[in-house]
């Protein structure tokens, strides 16, 4: 048996709907990749884990002074609940939060640009902002055609530094407000926080002759709110379930474990809640190949290494060796690769970006109507992987250096708020 891009792009359209973390749909999705790597003779299982979740039943705001209007608003979830019939505060437009704007945001609603960082929100929290306002999108928008996102504050937020009141605006309303010049407005925000529950759909395939030696392979399958996900990262998970059914087929000379992440939209929490279960058999993985985005026509191939230079090399010549072009850089990328280059574990994520404007990523346009994805692009991703997991399975004594250079080890501690990112 061989690959077949025809078949994971059939897989993929089957699965083209949103696949939100903890949502039912999520669950269906996860059955259905647990069925597929169990149909293609691989042990499989699903192994669930807990994740901090939000319900907002109620946003509004309203700009009071020196106009009166409502405004479209989502409200962050797990964020925190104004006070019943909502509260009444100045407005001000911090745009970048540099110091000058810090000295004004106490007591008031706080509009800034772009989203919410981790440093932002603590710049915000320790200045006294009494809400939070973002805005997505852009300023010519088409209501009929956009969302007015949803968003959630992370538990690397609240858990140092509290929880606020935030909601989520149109960047053309955001404009409005402040080209108006809105001085006052009425917030009205009614959530709750509970914990639900995700799954990762685990499979392996145990080694001929080196069983003691893992490799890994994982994408994650789930989607943002208003999103089919079909690139991000269906794509990724129908390629490890061909590499999945190849090596059912043809067995590997090393273990071979296949993990489709839930929740890694929501902070990598699959893979973080995967490595933690399994910290103790870390030991055996020599390389962890990670899948995010794939399948985009208009694009470029990317292959950051979580290694070393030498890793880099390696990786760049295979490449050439079945003659994609591909950018492979010593660097980390924000997808599951970055638990396991936590716990010393090598790891390659291979990708294919796609050109600004045909490639469409967290929204609504994420879907086949856009019209940007193809089964021949997906075909280049689904080709590099085989060709790397092929190599390296066969290789005599493992071509990868279990190392991860120092410049890489402190990019994940910065990735995972361990330090202050270097000025």
């Amino acid at each position: 048996m061989n690959v077949s891009a025809r078949r994971a792009y059939a897989l993929l359209k089957e699965l083209a709907y949103e696949r939100v973390s903890c949502s039912a749909a999520e669950k269906q999705a996860a059955q259905r990749l647990l069925a597929e790597a169990q149909s293609a003779g691989a042990q499989a299982h699903i192994e669930e884990f807990t994740v901090p979740c939000g319900k907002v039943h109620h946003a509004k705001l309203v700009v009071t002074k020196p106009y009166v209007k409502e405004y479209q608003v989502t409200g962050y979830e797990r964020a925190a609940s104004t006070p019943e019939g909502g509260v009444d505060l100045p407005f001000y437009y911090a745009e970048t939060l540099l110091p000058v704007h810090l000295e004004n945001v106490k007591g008031k609603a706080v509009l800034i640009n772009g989203r919410l960082r981790r440093a932002d929100y603590e710049k915000l929290q320790k200045a006294g902002a009494a809400a939070i306002l973002t805005f997505s999108g852009s300023t010519i928008d088409r209501i009929s055609e956009t969302d007015c996102d949803i968003r959630k504050l992370r538990e690397t937020m609240t858990e140092p530094f509290g929880s606020a009141v935030a909601l989520n605006m149109r960047a053309a309303d955001a404009a409005e407000i402040v080209r108006r010049g809105a001085t006052e407005m009425h917030i009205e925000l009614s959530a709750e926080n509970y914990d639900g529950i995700s799954q990762n759909v685990c499979a392996v395939i145990e080694g001929t002759e080196k069983p003691e030696e893992i490799i890994s392979f994982g994408a994650h399958y789930d989607s943002v709110y208003f999103s089919t996900g079909v690139y991000d990262n269906m794509s990724g998970s129908v390629i490890i379930m061909e590499l999945l059914r190849y090596f059912a087929a043809h067995p590997p000379k090393r273990t071979m474990k296949f993990n489709w992440y839930g929740s890694e939209e929501q902070g990598l929490l699959g893979s973080k809640a995967w490595t933690a279960a399994h910290e103790d058999e870390l030991a055996k993985h020599v390389l962890m190949i990670n899948i995010d985005v794939a399948a985009a026509t208009l694009g470029q191939n990317i292959a950051p290494v979580l290694a070393t230079e030498a890793a880099v090399g390696y990786v760049d010549a295979l490449m050439k060796e079945i003659g994609v072009a591909c950018q492979v850089k010593l660097d980390i990328y924000s997808s599951d690769c970055v638990p396991f280059a936590d716990k010393g574990v090598p790891a390659v994520n291979l990708c294919r970006f796609g050109t600004a404007g045909a490639g469409y990523i967290h929204d609504r346009r994420d879907n086949f109507k856009s019209n940007y994805l193809d089964e021949k692009s997906l075909n280049i991703t689904l080709q590099q992987a085989l060709h790397l997991a092929q190599r390296v399975d066969g290789a005599a004594s493992f071509p990868i250096e279990k190392k991860i250079a120092p410049e890489i080890k402190d990019k994940v501690d910065e990735y995972l708020f361990r330090k202050e990112p270097k000025a």
